[in-house]
């Protein structure tokens, strides 16, 4: 596979597919059917793989979904913020060698949940 529209400097997330990825996806897809459609009568549906922006903006998800992005300085990766500090605390929450104090436990527990 290849980043699409490489030539134009390419769209974070889309990839074109040559023989060898369209053949995989082929049969990824008649295995999903196999087991969904055929064996446990479901239904089968195809929406659009990019919704537009009205769309987003009527559901609330422009209006009240921030999912803060940092990126690491070193390798210029982007992560969302909040899965970092999950595993910073669940980290924290494991280490054996320097356990957090009761209070922290309870606290970095409550933020988890």
């Amino acid at each position: 596979y290849i980043p699409s529209f490489k030539i134009y400097g390419s769209v974070a997330g889309f990839y074109d597919y040559g023989p060898p990825g369209c053949a995989i996806k082929q049969n990824l897809t008649q295995a999903w059917r196999q087991h969904f459609v055929l064996e446990e009568n479901m239904l089968e549906v195809e929406c659009p793989a990019v919704t537009p922006e009205v769309v987003l903006k009527a559901s609330g998800h422009v209006d009240r979904f921030t999912d803060f992005m940092v990126t690491d300085e070193k390798t210029g990766d982007c992560y969302r913020a909040d899965h970092l500090l999950e595993a910073a605390i669940e980290a924290a929450l494991e280490d054996t060698k320097n356990p957090l104090s009761p209070e922290a436990r309870k606290v970095s527990c409550y933020v988890l949940r």
